[in-house]
């Protein structure tokens, strides 16, 4: 029988290779990934990798598609906390902090990294990873600031526009230094909040009410 076809693999081995995989692919990026790594780090054999994936491009497809199931919006909640919030400045801050916390995390700016290395060779990819993460992300930021806007506290004619301004002002150099200095921390607490703090203070300016 070819090992290939043979018993599937269970759902549990399956998540214990895809979690070896993305530490694996992170390491050392697509092409200088091999099964016989990928079979290593998961403690497993080549044979049940190809059972459960078929080969290389299979399990980095599936690690691709379960990290795009997992992505969770932080923002979607807060479009109700935005209904009740005391001001624009405490509202856009509470935003800009955990925009920036989520995207500057060392394992986003790792996983971005990665998207972004194989995009060309993986389109369909590169694509549903920026749908299912930062476009719906920007989607809910909007949404918030259309909430500040019916409120009176900003004025935000169009809130699309206005949710890629603000992660602009937020992400523009820390995220481009994190992708050239891969070897850079992306910034620290306090250079964090004082990019959080001067993102928020320059957002409030355009669009005050």
């Amino acid at each position: 029988m070819n090992d290939k076809t043979s018993k599937p693999v269970s759902a549990q081995m399956r998540a214990q290779i895809l979690d070896a995989a993305l530490t694996v692919f992170i390491a050392n990026g697509y092409v200088g990934t091999s099964t016989d790594r990928l079979a290593a780090a998961a403690s497993v054999s080549k044979q049940t990798l190809y059972r459960a994936f078929g080969d290389k491009e299979g399990i980095f497809t599936a690690l691709i598609l379960s990290v795009c199931e997992q992505v969770n919006d932080p923002f979607a909640p807060m479009i109700e906390r935005m209904k009740t919030a005391d001001g624009a400045a405490s509202a856009v801050h509470l935003l800009a902090g955990e925009f920036s916390g989520l995207i500057l995390s060392p394992q986003t700016q790792q996983l971005r990294r990665l998207v972004i290395a194989e995009a060309a060779r993986f389109p369909a990819l590169g694509r549903l990873y920026w749908e299912s993460g930062f476009e719906r992300m920007l989607g809910s930021i909007g949404q918030c600031l259309a909430v500040l806007d019916e409120r009176g506290l900003l004025s935000v004619p169009s809130p699309p526009l206005a949710a890629e301004h603000f992660a602009g002002l937020l992400l523009w150099i820390p995220a481009n230094r994190a992708m050239f200095l891969s070897n850079a921390r992306v910034a620290d607490a306090e250079q964090q909040a004082t990019v959080v703090k001067a993102g928020t203070e320059a957002f409030l300016r355009a669009y005050a009410a």
